[in-house]
């Protein structure tokens, strides 16, 4: 069986999609800014990186090339002799697909080796994560089942480059128009183009789950030509059987599940930390997930500017906690402050934990609109005088609100520093703020 294989993969055209996606992947993973990818410092994220890269454009291509492989029996016109061979269909198209896979793995290999040795470089815990990758690596094997049965049964050459179109318009449809919290067909084809922070983690179970579908489904999709043609080349019930089941059992389950948040059908709640690492400055605090320790850095140099900035105007929160990170009971006021990147900056931070410090209003408080700034709700006047005593740039709403910060800015500091107390408190009260000073 082995010098059959390798007969198939020097034969096969998968050998050239290898060596091009090699190229593509080289070139997509290693160019990659640290700076300010989405991925480049987050295990978690990089194995969904590879996942979705390799679904989305070497899984296309992978299928193409098995579907051309597939289809040389109808273009050599040797259908009727490979129907009188002991190995029945089922056989010949397993053979041509692992032909192929026997190319994609490695490369798929080396894509996971490049991500992840960039997230090496940046991240300072090593924790490689490993269930989105074989989710892909399923996937791709369905794809490249797809091909074959295309390719075998397609009496056109023609219909062989639609094979990997087809499949890109199908996973673009899906990541366009899928509800994550239904389930099918989307959770069927489970292409993860989602960008999860620390707040969230991959599950595992389900990503398994996947994986076992796919490969099931991408088996019995190979038994189709033998069954649609002679008895002879038809595969065998009894090993069909336990890879039906198999596929009807995952499928199920994938199925019943229904996901309390949009985020919570391929992922979980991260658990909390013993301890999260925290950094102080002055009087402001900042907390973050273990596996952002690299951040701490930044986070200081932002945490000093806003302590050196806004440190004395009252009512503002000064401890902040990265998102999905539970401060402790009877802690004082904290803010969330969001981390959506790896590589975030200094500057992104202070923007961040500027926005963050300012009070909010509970959940479900109607805006308080304030006449002296042209009818705009009083929280802008609150975060413009705030974003001005840090010397922040501010938006523009109108002239009669830009004439009315300006009145508030010329009022002794004494004045503002009341007024700013007396409205953070009436905003997390929900209540409307006094008038400002003039």
């Amino acid at each position: 069986m082995i010098r059959m294989l390798w007969t198939e993969m020097r034969r096969g055209e998968s050998r050239w999609i290898a060596a091009l996606m090699t190229l593509i992947g080289a070139w997509y993973f290693l160019g990659a800014d640290a700076a300010t990818s989405d991925w480049v410092g987050w295990w978690t994220q990089s194995s969904v990186e590879v996942q979705i890269f390799a679904v989305m454009v070497m899984g296309p291509l992978v299928s193409t090339g098995a579907a051309w492989t597939a289809g040389r029996v109808r273009r050599y016109r040797t259908l009727a002799w490979a129907e009188t061979t002991a190995r029945s269909g089922w056989e010949q198209n397993v053979m041509v697909w692992l032909s192929a896979m026997a190319w994609a793995l490695p490369v798929y290999v080396l894509f996971a080796a490049m991500a992840f040795s960039r997230t090496a470089g940046v991240s300072e815990v090593t924790a490689p994560v490993w269930s989105p990758l074989l989710t892909g690596a399923a996937l791709v094997g369905l794809q490249t089942a797809v091909g074959v049965v295309v390719g075998v049964l397609s009496p056109s050459r023609i219909a062989v480059p639609f094979v990997g179109l087809g499949w890109y318009g199908a996973l673009v449809s899906i990541a366009l128009f899928s509800d994550e919290r239904s389930v099918l067909p989307w959770a069927l084809v489970p292409a993860l183009d989602v960008h999860w922070d620390m707040a969230f983690q991959p599950n595992a179970g389900r990503l398994l789950t996947a994986a076992v579908w796919c490969l099931a489904c991408g088996l019995l999709v190979l038994a189709l030509p033998g069954l649609l043609r002679g008895r002879s080349v038809r595969p065998a019930l009894g090993i069909l059987l336990p890879v039906a089941l198999a596929a009807v059992v995952a499928a199920g389950a994938l199925f019943t599940f229904r996901a309390p948040l949009p985020e919570l059908y391929w992922a979980e709640r991260t658990p909390q930390p013993e301890r999260p690492v925290c950094a102080t400055e002055g009087g402001a605090q900042a907390c973050l997930w273990p596996d952002d320790r690299h951040l701490l850095p930044e986070v200081r140099v932002a945490l000093r500017r806003v302590d050196r900035t806004v440190g004395t105007v009252p009512g503002l929160t000064r401890t902040y906690y990265e998102r999905g990170l539970t401060a402790p009971s009877g802690a004082t006021p904290t803010a969330e402050l969001p981390v959506y990147t790896p590589g975030i900056d200094r500057e992104g931070l202070t923007q961040d934990m500027l926005a963050a410090s300012l009070p909010q209003p509970p959940q479900g408080c109607a805006p308080h609109l304030m006449k002296e700034i042209g009818d705009y709700p009083d929280t802008f006047l609150f975060e413009a005088v705030v974003r001005s005593r840090a010397q922040v740039q501010n938006g523009y709403w109108s002239d009669e609100f830009a004439a009315a910060l300006e009145r508030f800015l010329k009022s002794p500091t004494a004045d503002q520093d009341r007024w700013l107390a007396a409205a953070a408190a009436d905003i997390r009260a929900c209540r409307a703020v006094p008038a400002p000073p003039r």
